[in-house]
């Protein structure tokens, strides 16, 4: 496995399965049905989990970016991300303007690549532009002072900032919540933290982390069941990525995660998470197209929102392998490109 942390790649490739997992609960129906059932409530419980995507791979990035400076070549690095997203978006609008005749013009898609619109699910690569260009300067101010003291203060603020609003704002403005809309700063500072001080964490004693880890999350899921049964699902700061819910949860989940061994040899196994690994974002931006071609179909072929809950794995699986297949295309194809340009 050489220097390669095994544990980030598992995040990365489970962050990419949440976010197909939480798009399942968008496309489906599931927040326009009265929160009674018990796939309803299921449903809220599994949200917890799979909403924490986003915060999981920032936290990812903060682990593998926390040494990086700015220079030439770091800068010139984004322009791989700006291509990846130009190329995919526009693959989705022809795709999507053959199988489904969208009456959206050529024109149109291309100015909808200045306002990240082409490609629906690309918020978070106009997010992520402006994390890379911020990474070099939050990197600095973490390598000011290198002692723990200085950095929990850094945690500190990120979240007395970014996510405790979220848990104090709820019946009324306790807490200044203007920086709020900054969260990615918080997760990344929090992967930075787990990347600098690993191994202290791996001597946390895993009986203890793991009966805290089901203890907060079985209070989180009582507290949103509560809050959302029996009524539509109230989309709320608090279960929002800024929200004290999913920050929580992404937190526990990395420490989880980062507590696995790291294995002694690489199997076909790691080598097919490396793979998915590296593709992570291209997987992502795909999924809008293998997501419009599902749930054009099954939405139709299974019209009762609550029937499709069963249909769950079978078609987040679907999903997740047709945008991975895709993003292995798109990948050798530019690699391929890359190889030749230098030779």
């Amino acid at each position: 496995m050489g220097n390669r942390v095994y544990q980030i790649d598992v995040l990365k490739v489970m962050a990419i399965f949440f976010v197909i997992s939480v798009h399942f609960l968008f496309n489906t129906g599931f927040y326009d049905i009265d929160m009674q059932s018990f796939s309803a409530s299921l449903g809220i419980v599994l949200r917890l989990v799979f909403i924490t995507s986003v915060p999981l791979f920032i936290i990812a990035t903060g682990f593998l970016m926390g040494t990086k400076k700015l220079s030439d070549q770091y800068i010139a690095k984004i322009f791989r991300v700006i291509m990846l997203y130009v190329l995919v978006s526009m693959i989705d609008w022809l795709m999507q303007t053959i199988i489904f005749q969208n009456d959206i013009s050529m024109q149109d898609a291309l100015l909808g690549l200045l306002d990240f619109s082409t490609d629906s699910y690309s918020w978070y690569v106009e997010m992520y532009i402006g994390l890379y260009l911020l990474i070099p300067l939050l990197n600095a101010a973490w390598n000011y002072d290198l002692s723990k003291q200085y950095h929990i203060y850094i945690i500190m603020v990120s979240t007395i900032l970014f996510f405790l609003p979220s848990l104090f704002n709820g019946l009324g403005k306790i807490l200044p919540d203007w920086w709020t809309n900054a969260y990615p700063i918080g997760y990344y500072y929090v992967g930075l933290y787990f990347k600098t001080y690993l191994e202290q964490i791996k001597k946390i004693d895993t009986k203890r982390l793991l009966i805290w880890s089901v203890s907060i999350f079985s209070m989180i899921s009582f507290l949103s069941l509560i809050d959302n049964y029996g009524r539509i699902f109230s989309w709320t700061d608090a279960n929002d990525y800024m929200g004290y819910q999913p920050f929580l949860v992404a937190i526990l989940i990395s420490l989880l995660i980062l507590k696995i061994g790291q294995p002694k040899k690489t199997t076909k196994f790691h080598n097919l998470l490396i793979l998915l690994s590296n593709m992570t974002l291209t997987i992502y931006l795909f999924s809008d197209l293998t997501d419009s071609l599902i749930y054009h179909y099954f939405n139709h072929l299974v019209p009762n929102i609550a029937s499709r809950f069963v249909w769950a794995p079978v078609v987040v699986l679907l999903s997740f392998t047709l945008a991975s297949l895709l993003a292995y295309v798109l990948e050798k194809i530019m690699s391929l490109i890359d190889q030749r340009r230098r030779a």
